[in-house]
């Protein structure tokens, strides 16, 4: 008995130094649906529990649209992309891989995106699950856990 006890609290050690690295799932998102947007950054929101990326693009008639990249949490975007952060400022250009949302969402006041209702006016189809994204000199960073280039 004494060993089995040993044995369970040495497991119970070892496995609560694990970091935990899941969060949810990317089931908001068609991942079977890539999509590569091009345009210049508005602004970038680096709060928990993602980060932010407003992106302004041009649709197939010219039109300007916004579109908001939906990243990492916080800890993991500042880990993933390390040095580059401080290029990832409002005027740049940059291409962006995303996956596009299976679900109407809307982002709160506090800069969280959330489900919305099918009749919810904050709706917006323009909330996209962040992959990789790529700088005009070919440098390339992960916001997100979506596509890759």
């Amino acid at each position: 008995m004494t060993r089995i006890f040993r044995t369970t609290v040495l497991a119970l050690v070892i496995a609560s130094g694990i970091p935990a690295a899941a969060h949810h799932s990317n089931a908001m998102y068609f991942t079977t649906n890539v999509v590569t947007l091009q345009g210049e950054v508005q602004r970038v929101e680096w709060v928990n529990p993602h980060v932010l990326v407003y992106l302004q693009s041009k649709n197939d008639k010219g039109e300007s649209e916004t579109w908001i990249l939906h990243g990492s949490s916080l800890n993991n975007a500042l880990r993933q992309m390390g040095s580059m952060k401080g290029r990832l400022v409002p005027g740049v250009s940059i291409t962006a891989r995303v996956w596009l949302q299976r679900n109407p969402l809307y982002v709160d006041d506090t800069q969280t995106v959330w489900l919305a209702k099918h009749d919810d006016a904050r709706k917006s189809e323009r909330i996209v699950g962040a992959g990789e994204i790529k700088f005009s000199n070919g440098d390339v960073m992960t916001l997100g856990g979506g596509p890759k280039f």
